[in-house]
């Protein structure tokens, strides 16, 4: 692959990727801030956001440290979808743990 398009792929891979899956772990992180660790509602919303932040700079860490790019964007791509599906069960209408 041209070193060029390589690294554009890695570039989107890591700020859209990463953008995704922290955006979407930060809901899973308040959900279980609030329910496991009986934290404030504030305070887990809060919290879950800020520990987002380690997710999206491990991906974008990773997205230039894995030797293959096609393979790391299907990986990234099969993740936010498994995240996205599972979405409904840490919405405020589910059940608490």
């Amino acid at each position: 692959m041209n070193n060029n398009v390589d690294v554009a792929l890695r570039s989107i891979a890591a700020i859209l990727g990463g953008y995704a899956v922290s955006a979407l772990i930060s809901f899973y992180f308040a959900y279980i801030f609030f329910h496991m660790f009986k934290q404030q509602e504030g305070v887990a919303i809060l919290s879950g956001s800020m520990a987002s932040y380690f997710v999206f700079f491990a991906v974008f860490i990773a997205s230039f440290a894995i030797k293959h790019t096609k393979k790391w964007c299907a990986f990234l791509i099969a993740f936010i979808s498994i995240l996205a599906v599972a979405l409904p069960l840490v919405s405020p209408l589910s059940t608490p743990l």
